[in-house]
């Protein structure tokens, strides 16, 4: 039980930071949620409910306009870049 609580600490800890750390989950397994993800659901509370496993929000399509936000952050960044 101490385990399961260390492990859940630390991915509480990972998701909420806000820093995408070297160590985090999510560089070594693609599925997992990592600061990215999370900080979006605590920015418009509408989608990406999953602190854990991405596969979630992707199977309910609750991460539709997570991915939008991300679009559109490239898109400024590029053009931001071009000129």
């Amino acid at each position: 039980m101490f385990t399961w609580i260390a492990l859940r600490l630390f991915q509480a800890i990972d998701a909420h930071s806000g820093y995408d750390f070297p160590w985090s989950l999510h560089n070594f397994m693609p599925f997992w949620a990592g600061a990215d993800h999370h900080d979006y659901h605590h920015m418009a509370f509408v989608n990406n409910f999953s602190s854990s496993f991405r596969w979630w929000d992707t199977i309910f399509g609750t991460d539709s306009k997570y991915h939008a936000h991300k679009e559109r952050k490239a898109q400024a960044a590029k053009a931001k870049k071009a000129n």
